[in-house]
């Protein structure tokens, strides 16, 4: 009798030992998911607002901020005495690519927008800069005068697997992705290219006519629209006299070569980015007071309204890719 009361015994402690052992690790994992960045999204969450990363001087240097397409909930996430520029950001919205000079170069690095986990993946005396993160996040397109000439260059998110994109091509700048996998967008002397960045194919997508090419013509800035069927780029093709380059779309194919606008801000009209929506581009133009601030165009409706304040100085745009539009 003892016998079986003592083995009775036995169980219960077992199984209140495992029961508190139980509820102890649910309570650390619901802590521990408390504790986590509110503005670290989930891969799947796109009910939130899409986000604008841009960069200013707010806190007398250049550093790279987030904003609301309302120029609401502003926060500086470098933080850094050096120049910060030309953000781009990953697919799923989690992290942010840039290049700085904070160790003495231009060189690319990846930021939480919590303004955690920083990463050096490029080095060297070169210069290497205006990076552009692949849609799949796996690589990451960038300028890089490394061999001499500026190139597009190609390497995986964590830095590695470094290859020049371009190496025939000169002065070729301002690459960005094409969210339908048909490679990467940029110029290179006034022809806008697309290049397939595993089989090198390289098509050519819009290209003036002789005849209509001019001393300081200027053509820049190209970027997909998230449906892959309109290019945004800045041009000063019908400014000859002021040679200020503003907003224009072309499709495609390259047809339908166009201004978008006639620019509230006195321009130069720089760095567009499309809203995931396609129906808005987000760039930056001068104000009266002579400072770059934000602006975002309707495309339907040529409106243009600005974002930023005159207190600062506000450019290059990028438009989070996942999130609903404004």
């Amino acid at each position: 009798m003892i016998s079986i009361i003592n083995t009775c015994e036995t169980y219960i402690l077992k199984f209140l030992t495992l029961t508190t052992i139980i509820f102890v690790c649910l309570i650390q994992i619901s802590c521990s998911d408390n504790n986590q960045p509110q503005n670290q999204l989930n891969e799947t969450d796109n009910n939130h607002t899409a986000r604008i990363a841009f960069v200013s001087d707010k806190d007398s240097n250049w550093d790279i901020w987030i904003m609301n397409p309302d120029g609401s909930e502003l926060k500086n996430i470098t933080e850094n005495p050096s120049l910060d520029s030309h953000p781009s950001w990953s697919p799923d919205g989690k992290n942010i690519v840039f290049y700085s000079d904070r160790d003495g170069n231009k060189n690319i690095y990846t930021i939480s927008t919590d303004g955690t986990n920083i990463k050096q993946l490029t080095s060297g005396s070169r210069s290497n800069h205006s990076p552009s993160w692949s849609p799949n996040g796996e690589k990451i397109a960038f300028v890089s005068n490394r061999s001499g000439e500026n190139c597009i260059w190609i390497m995986n998110a964590d830095g590695s697997n470094q290859y020049n994109l371009t190496k025939h091509l000169k002065s070729s700048r301002w690459p960005t992705w094409s969210n339908k996998k048909e490679g990467i967008l940029f110029t290179s002397e006034n022809v806008i290219y697309q290049i397939n960045p595993e089989t090198f194919e390289l098509t050519t997508i819009f290209k003036l006519n002789k005849d209509l090419v001019f001393t300081g013509l200027f053509l820049g800035w190209p970027v997909w629209s998230s449906n892959g069927n309109k290019i945004a780029l800045t041009s000063n093709f019908l400014d000859k006299q002021k040679m200020t380059p503003i907003l224009y779309t072309l499709n495609r194919d390259g047809k339908a070569f166009k201004p978008l606008i006639n620019s509230p801000g006195l321009g130069p009209d720089e760095r567009p980015s499309w809203s995931p929506d396609g129906n808005s581009i987000v760039y930056s133009s001068l104000t009266n007071n002579a400072k770059k601030q934000i602006w975002i165009i309707d495309v339907n409706t040529g409106v243009s309204t600005q974002v930023t304040s005159n207190n600062s100085m506000n450019g290059f745009p990028a438009w989070e890719p996942v999130g609903k539009s404004p």
